[in-house]
């Protein structure tokens, strides 16, 4: 079975308001200074997948901090995956929204 990621998609997940990677069955690199979301892009699909971040922790914080660490409320906070596995073509998209 081949599986590849063509495209992921996050809104709102943890310190990323918008990220759109269109990967297209290449290889990607993903690399920067420490804090500037490296971690958070493997923890949004770990999310995606599973429920937990990539330490295997399910009790962490996927809200979208302001400027001030307070977190930011009526936000729809989302991670969408294009699987491209054999010949088919799979989306998986998880969302978490408050209810006020």
């Amino acid at each position: 079975m081949d599986i590849k990621i063509n495209r992921m998609i996050l809104q709102n997940f943890k310190g990323i308001r918008y990220l759109e990677c269109e990967i297209g069955g290449e290889n990607l690199k993903i690399y920067g200074d420490n804090a500037t979301g490296k971690t958070t892009v493997f923890d949004a699909f770990t999310w995606l997948l599973f429920g937990k971040d990539s330490l295997g922790r399910s009790d962490f914080g996927i809200k979208t901090q302001d400027e001030y660490g307070n977190v930011m409320h009526n936000l729809e906070h989302s991670v969408e995956c294009e699987l491209a596995i054999d010949n088919s073509i799979l989306t998986l998209k998880k969302v978490f929204a408050e209810k006020w």
